[in-house]
């Protein structure tokens, strides 16, 4: 599953975030975060991977992450 937040504000119009997470092979919860500038196809770098144990650290991670792009002006985009 994937959260994706956009920023199209000043100088940091069309960049964006992406926080992708699920579970893998061996039941441990993961979190990567993609970061990137949206060029017409969809491209970005994975800069940070989370590996944890349980679901309460994956929605405290995220919570924390999530707010951190919100003080920066991204904004939560549906797809």
């Amino acid at each position: 599953m994937a959260i994706r937040l956009e920023n199209r504000t000043g100088r940091r119009f069309g960049r964006f975030v992406s926080y992708e997470y699920g579970e893998d092979l061996f039941g441990y919860l993961y979190l990567e975060k993609i970061k990137g500038k949206e060029k017409g196809i969809e491209k970005g770098k994975i800069v940070d991977t989370w590996i944890l144990k349980d679901l309460a650290s994956l929605v405290k991670t995220l919570d924390l992450e999530i707010y951190r792009r919100e003080v920066e002006n991204y904004e939560n985009q549906y797809v």
